[in-house]
């Protein structure tokens, strides 16, 4: 999605990042050119499960009920970070950059624009259960996305006049069925998400233009499954292309004396993924 922004050369005042929107608005900001878009792409390619999920020598289903704060170290997603940013703190981004993240302590919503990167990009993307609280500054952080995944009121009350939204997922996706009870808390989650976001689009101020990118074919895939990275790019891209040269279209046609407009949809009902043998995990 991305690099079908860059390729139209679309230029961003602000990048504004929650939960894993986090890593991919730290990674674009720290190298915000069509160039760096394809080395973020290189970097997805080579992720694989076990680098960011790794499994211990007694893994299973019962260590998402046994006495602990989370079911995963964050140390590998630490070393994927790590990896990319170029910046230490976040005022130093070649594009202003925006973290969201939640504070543990009492559900605050807060918006990160200065302080270590890092430890502000981990924190917004440790989904509650899968990876521990991250610690900044005193207090203690969780997922951005459990207040705010799509965060519309960032770059409003920024000042935003045309708003681009890259999601992991639709504004309508199905949830998948959960055959565990753990799954069916993150399909409720992922409702709470899609509904809150339907919410803020509906109450966009006219005059604001938001055009919706979104990701077909995510539903088809496990949480923590990277072996169809290549095909989610590719559609990922191509999707992209169809909604942009559609946006660019009608605000060209309404010579900027018409209400602003709200793009969003898929592009074309796509084949599911083609299911194959996961790749072997490759050691971090």
């Amino acid at each position: 999605m991305l690099r079908a922004l860059c390729e139209r050369g679309i230029v961003p005042d602000l990048v504004v990042g929650s939960s894993i929107g986090a890593v991919n608005a730290a990674f674009f900001a720290g190298e915000p050119t069509l160039e760096g878009t394809y080395l973020a792409a290189e970097m997805w390619r080579a992720v694989a499960t076990n680098d960011v999920f790794p499994k211990g020598r007694l893994h299973g289903s019962w260590r998402f009920v046994e006495r602990r704060e989370a079911v995963y170290p964050i140390e590998g997603l630490r070393r994927l970070v790590s990896s990319f940013l170029r910046f230490d703190r976040l005022e130093d981004s070649l594009v202003p950059l925006t973290i969201v993240v939640t504070r543990l302590d009492d559900g605050v919503e807060e918006w990160l624009t200065e302080g270590p990167a890092l430890e502000a990009v981990l924190a917004s993307a440790a989904l509650p259960a899968i990876f521990p609280a991250v610690e900044r500054e005193g207090s203690r952080y969780v997922d951005g996305g459990v207040v705010d995944n799509t965060p519309l009121s960032v770059a409003l009350a920024a000042g935003a006049r045309r708003i681009y939204v890259l999601l992991c997922g639709g504004v309508n996706s199905r949830p998948i069925d959960s055959g565990r009870p753990y799954e069916a808390l993150l399909v409720a989650f992922g409702l709470s998400i899609r509904t809150r976001l339907r919410r803020d689009l509906a109450a966009v101020p006219a005059g604001v233009d938001v055009i919706v990118l979104e990701q077909s074919g995510v539903e088809e895939v496990l949480w923590q499954d990277f072996s169809h990275t290549e095909e989610l790019l590719e559609r990922g891209y191509l999707d992209a292309r169809v909604v942009l040269d559609r946006a660019e279209r009608q605000i060209a046609e309404r010579g900027g004396t018409r209400s602003a407009t709200r793009w969003w949809s898929r592009t074309s009902v796509r084949p599911p993924l083609t299911r194959r043998k996961p790749r072997a995990d490759r050691s971090s």
